[in-house]
């Protein structure tokens, strides 16, 4: 049993509500070489190693008290081997599973329950699993491949039957985003975040130009204590906001009154860190979850290079990691960011190209929030080892994340 928990690799993936807020997480775990989280019908041993590594995850904490959406074999619905609460998850039935009597009893028993059911990877005229449909809360469509029209025949066939509520995944893109929301759906999971939304010649916003103006000054690598609270004081609410932000719990540091009592105390790099990542959360139409994203991303990288996995310097990986989201934040190629930073040859070719020691530390980083199993095996640090560095990132993360929210005068979502 030990053996085969060290082995369990697990991620999160958003789950997106109309308002691009989040309310659950798809939890993505593998055991072993298997391509995904499939756990063979009848394989006990296997089985109990799922059920022991998300209890040792702490559920809650990995999904921030929001629904974890888990994947289920046609085992555990027939024998209803749940270790969680109903309002704890939604039970994903996998497209494989087979329609029968005794699954269609087990799911009759499970909804009695209070369980909530999601149908995955439902496809039109092929899927066989139409009569569970009334049992079902929610139907996730992939639509990766699909054009406009069919996303439309999908909703507009779900639709037909009320209850049900439609999520698009495997969303990669702002446009079609637009198109799922356009044609009815409810729910949104996929990489459309990680990615530059506007076509190349559109202009950015006055938010945008804000950061993109700021970010240069604030990173100068030689450190003029004046300059930087020159930079930040002349805009008022960046300054107010900040000083909100330093004195919140998080940081537990309550005698700081000035932006140069916030330099001398945290460091210029560091501080501006947190400058930026306000300036992001108060930026308009900036969906809250990139910045969680972007934090979740910045600390793994480094912890890796804390843990001697390329890089040298735990500082730069984060800002490295930090920096590697803001071509989606800021709309640009991540070419055109990077020549408004000040940077040396080895970040700006781990940003553009992945390549050299934080490049690798980047793309480590990234395979985890995506759940790119196959790249994660070849690092040579244990599944264990790497699952822990990945929570504790998303607890750092969601801790940060709250109070950045509040302090840019944010709705913070309730789970």
């Amino acid at each position: 049993m030990g053996s085969l928990l060290n082995e369990v690799r697990i991620a999160r993936q958003p789950i997106y509500d109309r308002n691009l807020d989040v309310c659950g997480y798809e939890l993505l775990y593998r055991q072993g070489d298997a391509d995904r989280a499939v756990f063979t019908d009848g394989d006990a041993a296997t089985a109990s190693v799922m059920e022991h590594a998300l209890f040792s995850f702490n559920l809650p904490e990995l999904t921030g008290n929001h629904p974890a959406y888990i994947n289920l074999t046609r085992s555990y619905v027939v024998e209803e081997r749940i270790p969680f609460s109903p309002e704890q998850v939604v039970l994903e039935l996998l497209e494989h599973i087979e329609p029968d009597k005794e699954l269609l009893l087990a799911l009759k028993r499970l909804t009695k329950k209070g369980y909530r059911l999601a149908l995955d990877d439902y496809i039109l005229q092929e899927d066989e699993r139409h009569w569970l449909i009334p049992y079902m809360s929610m139907i996730k469509v992939d639509v990766l491949n699909m054009t406009f029209q069919e996303v439309v025949r999908h909703a507009k066939w779900l639709k037909r039957h009320s209850g049900p509520e439609l999520l698009a995944e495997k969303v990669e893109t702002r446009h079609m985003l637009e198109l799922c929301q356009k044609a009815g759906f409810t729910y949104f999971q996929g990489f459309f975040l990680s990615r530059p939304a506007t076509l190349k010649g559109q202009s950015l916003n006055s938010d945008q130009r804000r950061i993109l103006e700021l970010l240069p000054e604030l990173y100068r690598p030689e450190l003029d204590v004046g300059r930087v609270e020159r930079l930040i004081s002349h805009d008022l609410s960046l300054s107010y906001k900040l000083l909100r932000y330093l004195r919140s719990p998080v940081f537990a540091i309550r005698d700081i009154d000035s932006i140069r009592a916030a330099v001398l105390y945290l460091g210029q790099r560091q501080l501006a860190h947190w400058a930026l990542l306000l300036a992001l959360a108060s930026a308009e139409g900036q969906p809250a979850e990139q910045i969680r994203l972007l934090l979740v991303r910045a600390y793994v990288c480094e912890q890796l290079t804390r843990h001697h996995y390329g890089g040298s310097d735990p500082g730069a990986a984060f800002t490295i990691g930090l920096f590697s989201g803001l071509d989606a934040v800021l709309d640009l190629p991540i070419e055109e960011v990077c020549s408004h930073l000040p940077l040396t040859e080895e970040p700006r070719q781990a940003l553009i190209h992945r390549s050299g020691p934080y490049g690798q530390v980047l793309r480590a980083a990234i395979s985890q929030e995506q759940a790119d199993w196959s790249t994660l095996s070849e690092i040579p640090i244990p599944a264990r080892q790497l699952n822990h560095f990945y929570l504790e990132a998303v607890r750092k993360a969601d801790q940060h994340h709250a109070y950045l929210v509040e302090s840019a005068g944010r709705r913070r979502a309730s789970p």
